[in-house]
């Protein structure tokens, strides 16, 4: 049986799933741009903890038996006057991360673990979420789409790899 439980200290999870996260992108990234040094999980996750603390956000765990195949982790955005000049006002939330544990995909684990903070930023009086998704992860990209996110900013990038300017 799924249970989705709030984050309470057991930092050695969020690293661990961090980590496979940060495996799992590098092995798709077409560019070769992407790695994971040693220290890449603790920091990640120190920093990751601090913006969660900052920004009135939490963290949801996935366990089966205890043991923990996922998480989701997202903030509330500072909403600013330099943002109204563009935008209509809004209490704007951010997915900053979202993880399931590759044996554990497809099952609805991911879905669950959004229902969960998306349920926690309606309460917090959110309008909008944030999510962003790595461009060649086209499997997490569609399962954001089946749960009505739509794409709203791209962000391109050109590489001069070995090339002289």
């Amino acid at each position: 049986m799924i249970k989705i439980v709030e984050y309470k200290n057991n930092k050695k999870v969020l690293v661990k799933l961090i980590e496979e996260l940060q495996d799992y992108l590098i092995q798709m990234d077409p560019l070769k741009r992407l790695r994971r040094l040693p220290e890449y999980g603790e920091i990640y996750t120190d920093n990751l903890l601090k913006k969660v603390k900052k920004y009135n956000g939490i963290i949801y765990i996935a366990e089966i038996e205890n043991l923990p195949i996922g998480m989701v982790a997202g903030i509330i955005e500072d909403y600013t006057k330099n943002d109204e000049i563009e935008s209509i006002p809004s209490k704007p939330a951010r997915i900053l991360e979202l993880i399931v544990s590759e044996k554990y995909r497809g099952k609805n684990i991911g879905s669950l673990l959004m229902q969960s903070i998306e349920v926690y930023f309606q309460k917090q009086g959110c309008d909008i979420i944030r999510i962003e998704v790595f461009a060649p992860n086209k499997k997490t990209h569609d399962f954001y789409q089946k749960l009505n996110y739509q794409d709203r900013v791209i962000d391109m990038v050109k590489s001069f790899h070995n090339s002289i300017i």
